[in-house]
């Protein structure tokens, strides 16, 4: 009894491929791989239409236009005067008690923070604002410290009142 025979190990191991090719060329075609193809030329799948984006930016930005009051001194030369502060939003949230606890943590801070209770769609937000700021130096600083507890902020400009 021969134990090897070279031509016999060689064919079974081409068959064995060839059918591991077939199950793989199978699996292909039921999953819509790139082999799926309609009449010769492939198919794009459909993307999905989502409509929930909201492209409020044509409303915000004039909204958020700043008026630039101009005075003028005694000796008539131009002085544009800018009577706007400044605060930070560090976070919005649906629920009030998430709200209360960024609140809490940027009180430990050291920061002047106070909670805005917005309504955005029917659904009620409360905005964390921290500020107002007369300077952008005392901006900055709050800023930096909102960045170093890796707590995003906006920056926005409001009118003086």
């Amino acid at each position: 009894m021969r134990a090897f025979s070279l031509p016999t190990f060689v064919t079974g191991f081409l068959v064995g491929a060839f059918i591991t090719f077939l199950i793989a060329l199978c699996y292909l075609k039921a999953s819509g791989g790139i082999l799926a193809t309609d009449g010769g030329k492939p198919r794009a799948e459909p993307q999905a239409n989502d409509d929930s984006m909201q492209w409020d930016f044509y409303e915000i930005f004039p909204k958020s236009v700043v008026p630039v009051v101009e005075e003028y001194t005694k000796t008539g030369k131009k002085v544009i005067v800018d009577n706007s502060r400044w605060v930070l939003q560090a976070g919005s949230f649906k629920d009030a008690i998430d709200a209360d606890e960024r609140r809490a943590t940027l009180i430990m801070m050291g920061l002047d923070v106070s909670i805005q209770k917005v309504k955005v769609d029917g659904a009620n937000w409360h905005r964390i604002i921290v500020g107002p700021f007369d300077s952008v130096l005392e901006r900055s600083r709050a800023q930096n410290k909102l960045a170093q507890a890796e707590i995003p902020s906006i920056p926005m400009k409001i009118p003086a009142s």
